[in-house]
């Protein structure tokens, strides 16, 4: 866009962070600096309670990684909501490059020739109520960082089952009604390795199932990510 033609854009629709509602301008991020500095950043990019999630089932993921927290009605509530439910596209690619980067500098890449990136999908009624899918686009700023290594497959993996919302489900109830929600198809390419896309991982369930999915079609490792995670 002509730069002149943005400064307009900013002046007569201004921006507010998605968290505190202070006015920013041009902030890709979607939050002011205070907010940002606000972000609990996961050490590393993973946590030992991940690893724990993810051990109680055979959810046959190699690696899991995330970027933040998620803290309840915090800061990273606020952003993952604005990227969920609220034309959040640019907001997920922008975030998403930062996965990108942090998987590129904990050598998740250095002997990988092909990766296939995997967002977790949507059922065909949620998406078309909200209008996209979250995880899709942060898998597209994933892909800007990494390059050819990367390749978005957005059909390999479907949801068959629709369900209801997960958010005050525990472990097992999560896990019980996911069960047959996913369905994989034969793959485009052969990666090295598969790595599966979220905006939030938390009981891990849903990780879990889609990569039992996957494994029909796919024996080599299966990784996760997402850009936040409830400790």
């Amino acid at each position: 866009m002509i730069p002149w033609i943005q400064d307009v854009i900013d002046l007569t629709i201004p921006h507010t962070c998605a968290s505190c509602r202070a006015r920013i301008t041009r902030q890709p991020a979607g939050l002011c600096v205070n907010c940002i500095n606000k972000i609990e950043v996961l050490v590393n990019g993973c946590d030992h309670k991940l690893t724990q999630r993810l051990g109680k089932r055979k959810t046959q993921i190699a690696r899991a990684f995330a970027l933040m927290y998620f803290e309840q009605h915090g800061v990273t509530q606020h952003l993952i909501h604005k990227i969920k439910y609220h034309n959040g596209e640019h907001l997920a690619r922008y975030w998403g490059r930062y996965l990108g980067s942090l998987l590129q500098s904990l050598g998740v890449y250095s002997d990988v020739k092909l990766s296939l990136l995997i967002p977790v999908p949507m059922h065909k009624r949620r998406e078309r109520r909200r209008g996209y899918n979250a995880p899709l686009h942060i898998t597209y700023g994933i892909q800007e960082v990494v390059g050819d290594k990367a390749l978005v497959c957005n059909s390999v993996l479907t949801r068959v089952k629709h369900s209801k919302s997960q958010t005050t489900a525990d472990f097992n109830q999560r896990y019980q009604r996911l069960t047959g929600s996913f369905c994989a198809c034969p793959l485009p390419a052969k990666p090295d390795i598969i790595i599966i896309v979220d905006d939030v991982m938390t009981s891990t369930s849903t990780i879990g199932h889609c990569a039992e999915a996957l494994r029909t079609v796919f024996s080599n490792d299966i990784h996760a990510v997402a850009l936040a995670f409830t400790a």
